[in-house]
């Protein structure tokens, strides 16, 4: 597969501000490039100092403006100062893209989920979107182009096997996202969120170690493959912060090249 050419969509963030959480690698990392080679500006909002320069760095090498800011998406104080700061390099914020996501989300049957572990699943899922949104919305708010887009999951819609605290949790999500979408949509500001089926380096490894059962896991897929990164789930991402979905709000997108055709 050869990557994208991005040139056609080159302008259409330009003079923009996006904020992504957990971009110091993964689908954060691949979203905060195609955001960046959209024209936006972009704050990498991370744990991961080393992880997130090296994003800030892919960024750059490509002529975009990013800036890392170390932050705990579970901490409002540090969400508002990561947006105070953004708003500080760029003069302003129109887009928050929340993808950041708990180091704990693996299949654990109900048996095995303790306090702490529903607890740190819930803080990023949930309580991370509320701080965002609270601290968000005073500069996202009465431009016509506000954006507040969520990384969820289809397990969310279709229910996942051995799994219910993070199935529980991205279908609250879906429901954030309606509620908010309604509530905001006066203030002109569009709320969506993306569940991707993203070949990120952890699917990778794993599908790399049973060749087998990869050739038939990807029979599954109408388009025959997971998506990159940054140049399939990165574009869904673009259109939807851009004016050209402008008039879509409320709305879970299936970025899986077919995986999920049912839902």
């Amino acid at each position: 597969m050869s990557g994208m050419d991005w040139t056609p969509v080159a302008g259409l963030l330009a003079g923009r501000t996006a904020l992504v959480t957990g971009a110091s690698g993964g689908v954060g990392r691949g979203l905060a490039q195609a955001l960046a080679l959209a024209g936006a500006s972009v704050t990498v909002a991370a744990r991961s100092p080393i992880g997130g320069n090296e994003t800030v760095a892919l960024i750059e090498a490509t002529g975009g403006r990013a800036l890392f800011v170390p932050t705990d998406v579970c901490d409002a104080a540090a969400v508002r100062a990561a947006i105070d700061q953004t708003v500080q390099t760029f003069g302003g914020l129109d887009i928050v893209v929340h993808n950041a996501a708990s180091t704990l989300s693996k299949p654990t049957p109900l048996e095995a989920i303790d306090e702490a572990l529903w607890l740190e699943q819930a803080g990023v899922s949930l309580d991370a979107l509320h701080h965002l949104a609270k601290a968000a919305l005073p500069h996202l708010q009465g431009t016509g182009r506000g954006r507040f887009l969520i990384l969820t999951s289809a397990q969310g819609q279709h229910g996942g096997a051995m799994n219910p605290a993070y199935t529980a949790l991205k279908a609250a999500q879906r429901g954030f996202v309606k509620s908010l979408a309604r509530e905001w949509g006066p203030h002109g500001v569009v709320v969506n969120a993306l569940a991707p089926a993203a070949l990120t380096d952890a699917a990778r490894l794993y599908l790399e170690a049973d060749p087998e059962h990869t050739r038939e896991a990807m029979k599954s897929f109408p388009l025959g493959r997971m998506g990159d990164m940054r140049d399939d789930i990165g574009p869904a991402a673009v259109a939807l912060c851009s004016d050209l979905w402008r008039y879509v709000t409320g709305q879970t997108i299936n970025v899986d090249g077919g995986y999920y055709t049912a839902l």
